[in-house]
């Protein structure tokens, strides 16, 4: 059974593991911070489970829960990934393509990294001017999965939550869009296993980017 297209008027997206898989700077950065520090390196795939939560948590768990050496970590870490950002970081596939084919809406970021961070990767990949709105850890508003984020958003723009999207790849994401009465779609490619995905009950879950042609209808 083919279902009807949904229409949409905002599209949300997250940044990593999202639009751009980030992974392996952001575990080098962690790495070389570990390694200042005087601890072990960590897996790439550990790495994966500790991030989405914003740097501070990220830290926090490379450390093993030590808050103190968290602190003591994040200037080090944040100096090395700011001059780090994009050595192996890339664009998912159809990323562009779809944003583009959905440019006459507006779209806007809303990621767990601070600005600093978001903004250099999103104009480095090239995509940067497809967003009216980026917003970031720093930008004074809980970190999701609460939905303060997302309804300054719809808000700001006058849309309808019904025709309001957010995609994810994170239960953060999907758990944001519940709370704030939008609807969410998870991705399957990115830092969590569908499985978890699921747990947090994404409205629609997909495989690849571009399935958000085949169910979203773009309606100014």
């Amino acid at each position: 059974m083919i279902l009807p297209m949904r229409p949409v008027s905002l599209f949300i997206f997250d940044l990593d593991g999202t639009l751009a898989n980030t992974l392996e700077d952001i575990a080098d950065s962690v790495n070389y911070t570990l390694t200042r520090l005087g601890r072990e390196s960590l897996a790439v795939e550990t790495v994966q489970r500790y991030v989405g939560d914003g740097i501070l948590m990220l830290l926090n768990r490379a450390c093993g829960g030590d808050a103190a050496l968290a602190a003591e970590a994040e200037p080090i870490y944040s100096e090395h990934h700011r001059r780090n950002l994009v050595n192996h970081t890339t664009l998912y596939p159809s990323v562009k393509e779809t944003l583009a084919y959905f440019s006459p809406l507006p779209m806007a970021v809303i990621t767990n990294k601070t600005r600093d961070f978001s903004e250099p990767i999103l104009e480095r990949l090239g995509i940067r001017p497809f967003f009216s709105l980026v917003i970031g850890a720093d930008s004074g508003l809980p970190l999701k999965p609460a939905p303060d984020s997302i309804l300054k958003i719809v808000n700001d723009f006058g849309v309808p939550k019904d025709r309001t999207v957010i995609v994810g790849d994170g239960t953060t994401d999907a758990r944001a869009g519940k709370a704030s009465g939008i609807i969410s779609c998870a991705v399957t490619y990115g830092f969590r296993s569908e499985e978890e995905l699921r747990t947090a009950g994404p409205d629609h879950v997909i495989h690849e980017f571009s399935a958000l042609k085949e169910l979203f209808a773009p309606e100014m």
